[in-house]
């Protein structure tokens, strides 16, 4: 089943990845995390498959 590509505000982020808020801008400021997107002036969000992504190299990088 393949899922349609769409942006995620940080609550989803949390949610799916199970990290803090603290976390994932420490993470994205260290280039380890996606960058998010400006999708107006106040509003930023993530791409779904770009989280997806970071989420299976983490677990092929412990396995």
């Amino acid at each position: 089943m393949e899922v349609q590509e769409r942006f995620i505000r940080l609550p989803e982020v949390l949610n799916v990845t199970g990290l803090s808020r603290a976390s994932v801008y420490r993470l994205e400021k260290a280039n380890i995390f996606p960058k998010r997107f400006k999708l107006t002036t106040n509003t930023v969000a993530w791409k779904l498959s770009d989280i997806r992504g970071w989420m299976e190299s983490r677990a092929e990088a412990s396995a």
